[in-house]
């Protein structure tokens, strides 16, 4: 059987068994060969036990080019074709066919005005946004990116399968910050159509925004229409104080007093849709504003001092009501509520309005009054001065209402300080007292200011100011109302060291209006020896500040030189030498400027109203050189160099008005009296008449009498004699 080569073969190849099959036989087997043996055909090479593949030793051409990589079929487009499709169905095996989410489910109807590509976007968006959260967060931050068109399409196919309301209200605030009113409104109403019902948020979001738009035209009877809608037997949302308040924010800012009053009627006296300080604060700026704004036509002083009377009424009775929540804990009141009814006393016309605001800083702050109380016996014996209110009716500056038929509470007792609840005191019921900030100091010191307290007013600046009581930092309009009190008193050293101490020592930024009330105090302060020396400093400290020189703040200074009555020809002469740069800085501003578009550098060129500020600022110099050269304050050798920058200063405003007549520049009725003013100027007087020979000796004229003959000498005598009597209607001063 063995000379068989098939047999042998067969027998061989039952033998060549792997090692571990030759560990798995049963043990009680007996193995067929030895270990040694084992070992020895495990070890046994491939060319012994392998079989060789078969190939015919003599192939086709045909074979041959099979076998090869270069057969025509592997080359050609076809195959490469095939291949490509291939690699294409093995990788969307791989990935799998994308299942449509549970919100894709429903899409609804298509709209036709959604192009193919936008509606796949907006599907593949969907498949990613299944929760209402992340929905409202992607339509959020994609808003930011400007991207309104697309997420109003995402939204609205959302809103088949799922609730998104807070896409939806991002989508109407958005609209109503790009001031989009009418966009807003659809959205809410689409939104509505769409079984999306608006909750609580939308309806604040939306009449907020209407409150930001109360510019526009029917802002205010939309919202007046979403407001009442609340009210509704259908709403599903509860009116709060939230939408109230927006909804008088409305009113307010459209100035429809009727309105207002309307939807503060609804309001309920307790309950959580009561009135809270924000309405309060709402209405009585309401009232504020319509006195001062909306006045009607052709009204007569009595009739506008009675239509405040009124609004001042009705913001007492109010303030009535403020304090008794506030007493039985209602109610909590800020700074911002108590300064709005100390603002809107302040623009009473009765002189017992403006004490009263005291009289509020004590109740609300326990902050005691430093004056007495006006009528009072102590106010009479502290010898106050006598207020003085020019614009109110006279029968208006008595505060004798109480004694009439009807028999009123007297004036003021509803900013009586607070009596503490208990049996004799001894139980308390303690009340939060608003703690003052700026906005208090300012008040204060405007009220001091119409009642003539200036002691007063020194002495409530010091305390809220002080460390170690409520450590109030001045800011700019503090210390601007401050200076108003400096200037109704006089002091103009006082004003120079608020200036230097309160604002630039402790760096901060004085405004060109800072200069014009120093510089106004200094005006009023002129029979004070050291008063033209104040104003010298502040205009220094004027140029170290500011770019450009404040024209009005120049004017005042001028015209204090003019005024001034213990002034010597020292005294014009160092007020020229601080004005010269600034008269240079001015007619640079006048003629060309130095700043451009660019933004670079220099002296701004001057339009308008502060063109003719600074023109008339020139001419009050002008008046200056005037005041020194045609007196005998300065010897005739010392004057000929005054004279040249007379001469040059007389040109340059007789070039600018002539340039600005010829252009057809029209500045207003400023520059028509401007115009008038400099044809009476050329006719009274030659502005060149000192060029002649006997130019020291004749000079400008200060009136038509000057040109009958009168010779300069005298003219200087009377000067000298009346410094007061220069009329400055020629040179634009007054």
């Amino acid at each position: 059987m063995l000379n068989c080569r098939a047999c042998l073969w067969r027998c061989i190849e039952a033998l060549d068994a792997p090692a571990t099959n030759i560990r798995r036989l049963r043990c009680d087997v007996n193995p067929i060969f030895l270990p040694a043996q084992q070992r020895r055909l495990q070890s046994t090479s491939r060319e012994v036990v392998r079989k060789e593949p078969w190939r015919p030793r003599h192939q086709s051409e045909v074979d041959k080019r099979s076998r090869n990589k270069n057969e025509p079929f592997e080359k050609s487009g076809f195959a490469a074709n095939q291949k490509k499709l291939e690699r294409a169905a093995l990788r969307q095996s791989t990935a799998g066919r994308a299942v449509d989410t549970p919100n894709l489910a429903n899409l609804g109807r298509r709209d036709p005005t959604i192009s193919d590509t936008d509606w796949r976007n907006r599907k593949n968006e969907l498949r990613y946004l299944q929760d209402p959260l992340d929905l409202a967060r992607f339509v959020k931050d994609e808003l930011r990116k400007g991207k309104v068109n697309e997420m109003g399409q995402l939204v609205r196919m959302a809103s088949h399968s799922m609730n998104c309301i807070v896409s939806w209200n991002h989508l109407i605030d958005h609209y109503l910050a790009q001031e989009r009113v009418g966009d807003a409104l659809k959205v809410y109403n689409d939104m509505k159509k769409r079984a999306q019902f608006p909750d609580s948020y939308t309806y604040t979001i939306l009449l907020r925004g209407l409150s930001i738009n109360a510019h526009m035209s029917g802002v205010l009877s939309k919202a007046l229409s979403v407001y009442h809608s609340l009210y509704a037997p259908n709403s599903r949302v509860e009116p709060s104080i939230i939408h109230t308040n927006a909804t008088l924010r409305v009113c307010a800012r459209a100035m429809d007093m009727d309105a207002l009053w309307g939807v503060a009627a609804k309001i309920p006296e307790k309950g959580p849709q009561s009135a809270n300080e924000v309405t309060y604060l709402t209405i009585i700026n309401a009232i504020r504003q319509n006195i001062l704004v909306n006045a009607p036509k052709g009204e007569t002083e009595d009739e506008a001092a009675a239509r405040r009377e009124r609004g001042i009424m009705e913001g007492r009775r109010l303030w009535e009501d403020i304090v008794a929540r506030w007493r039985n804990a209602d109610l909590r009141i800020d700074e911002e509520l108590v300064c709005a009814m100390g603002r809107l006393l302040l623009v009473g016309t009765r002189p017992r309005d403006w004490d009263d605001v005291l009289s509020l800083v004590e109740q609300t702050m326990d902050i005691p009054r430093l004056v007495p109380r006006l009528g009072t016996v102590e106010r009479r014996q502290a010898g106050l001065p006598q207020i003085r209110a020019p614009n109110t009716p006279a029968h208006l500056r008595r505060d004798d209402d109480h004694l009439g038929v009807d028999n009123p509470p007297m004036r003021g007792d509803e900013f009586l300080a607070l009596m503490p609840h208990g049996v004799g005191a001894a139980v308390s019921n303690p009340l939060s007292y608003v703690r003052p900030s700026n906005n208090t100091l300012s008040m204060v010191q405007e009220a001091c200011q119409k009642i003539v307290a200036n002691k007063a007013a020194q002495e409530y600046w010091e305390m809220l100011t002080d460390p170690t009581t409520y450590n109030i930092a001045p800011d700019v309009n503090n210390l601007h109302m401050r200076l108003r009190n400096l200037r109704l008193n006089r002091a103009s050293s006082a004003a120079l060291a608020l200036l230097q101490e309160e604002m630039m020592d402790k760096g901060i930024q004085p405004k060109p209006g800072t200069f014009r009330i120093a510089l106004s105090t200094c005006v009023r302060d002129k029979n004070n020896h050291n008063s033209l020396n104040n104003a010298s400093k502040i205009l220094q400290v004027m140029l170290k500040t500011l770019e450009d020189a404040d024209p009005k703040g120049v004017s005042m200074y001028a015209e204090l030189a003019l005024t001034f009555p213990l002034a010597k020809g020292t005294d014009l002469v160092n007020a020229l030498t601080i004005l010269f740069p600034i008269v240079k800085s001015i007619r640079m501003q006048l003629g060309v400027g130095g700043g451009t578009a660019s933004g670079r550098p220099g002296a701004a060129y001057l339009k308008g109203e502060e063109r003719q500020d600074a023109i008339s600022a020139l001419r009050k110099v002008y008046a200056v050189y005037d005041k020194l050269l045609l007196s005998n304050m300065l010897p005739e050798e010392q004057k000929a160099p005054f004279k040249e920058e007379r001469a040059r200063l007389s040109s340059f405003i007789q070039r600018v008005v002539f340039k600005d007549k010829e252009q057809g520049r029209d500045w207003g009725n400023r520059s028509k009296q401007v115009d008038v003013d400099m044809k009476e100027y050329s006719e009274d007087a030659d502005l060149h008449s000192y060029l002649k020979d006997d130019g020291s000796e004749r000079g400008l004229s200060h009136s038509r009498g000057g040109r009958d003959g009168r010779s300069a000498r005298r003219l200087r005598q009377e000067e000298s004699s009346e410094p007061k009597s220069v009329n400055l209607d020629a040179r634009g001063g007054s």
